[in-house]
């Protein structure tokens, strides 16, 4: 019995009776005491059932402000961590709408995908090669594709609900996307462009400055998860640009940090819960937002 686990049982159950406490003050107290002591008391309030829906109500506001604190907390330590690892924070974000979201099963299929790809490349493949071999393990073969119908769905951004569903927008298909082909040390990371997201492989033995090509890219060329893994060049990037009246400055050709990736998801998401009228939602990934800035 998880009561078992608490040697201050007692105590807890007491605090618990006083959550009905009709005292604004007193309740705001209790509430207070409550979530300081963060997830580990988690099961006993889950599993305390007063028959009573105004107390079960505050019961269920105060595990959520808890596990809402925890999400905080991962969020910080992912922020001051050294590698930053994209889905390491993508679950975490995950979370937010996901509590009990369970990592190894998100990870083990990530691998199965991954082994996929890897049995499909051999060392003599050109970067163009690797990229239409992923593009067909990941879209032809497991059907993954863009969301059309209902674009902005929150179920879009998380990536536990896109392995899920297949569907995604351009930012969660390109972190899957990215995350694959990192596990197989390929170079493809993240462009965060206005009003999209897409991927660029990256020149790693600087290919085009040997050829005198460019001497100040650092990308052999693009990738448009949301089309399917549509190759496209540097130049389309400077017409996307141009068509939104845009300075071509560098940052949209160059790679962008996972802390981006991870603010450009949690500002998917505040848009999309705004949609649906979610504005506590909206407030609280406002607080996520401002951890990573």
């Amino acid at each position: 019995m998880e009561a078992l686990h608490f040697p201050n049982i007692n105590e807890l159950e007491a605090l618990i009776r006083l959550v009905e406490d009709p005292d604004p003050g007193i309740y705001d107290q209790v509430r207070l005491e409550l979530v300081g002591r963060g997830k580990e008391i988690i099961p006993v309030l889950e599993s305390t059932d007063s028959h009573d829906f105004e107390h079960d109500q505050k019961i269920r506001s105060i595990i959520k402000e808890i596990r809402f604190n925890e999400i905080k907390n991962e969020l910080m330590k992912w922020r001051e961590s050294s590698n930053r690892d994209l889905l390491r924070g993508s679950l975490i974000i995950s979370k937010f709408q996901y509590p009990h979201i369970e990592n190894k099963k998100v990870e083990e299929e990530l691998e199965r995908i991954k082994q996929k790809v890897w049995l499909e490349i051999n060392e003599d493949n050109t970067a163009f090669e690797i990229v239409k071999i992923f593009n067909h393990v990941l879209f032809d073969h497991c059907g993954f594709k863009s969301s059309k119908t209902n674009f902005y769905s929150p179920q879009n951004s998380y990536i536990n609900t896109v392995l899920e569903s297949k569907v995604g927008n351009p930012l969660s298909l390109s972190i899957l996307y990215s995350v694959i082909a990192q596990k197989l040390q390929i170079p493809i990371y993240g462009v965060n462009l206005p009003n999209h997201f897409v991927l660029g492989f990256l020149d790693e033995f600087q290919t085009l400055k040997m050829l005198g090509l460019s001497a100040d890219r650092n990308i052999l060329f693009y990738i448009n998860p949301f089309s399917k893994g549509r190759i496209f060049d540097h130049n389309e990037i400077e017409n996307y640009l141009r068509s939104l009246n845009l300075p071509l400055q560098k940052d949209y050709f160059e790679p962008c940090s996972n802390s981006d990736i991870l603010k450009r998801m949690i500002t998917n998401l505040s848009y999309a819960y705004g949609k649906e009228g979610e504005t506590e939602k909206v407030r609280q990934l406002k607080e996520l937002q401002e951890i990573l800035v």
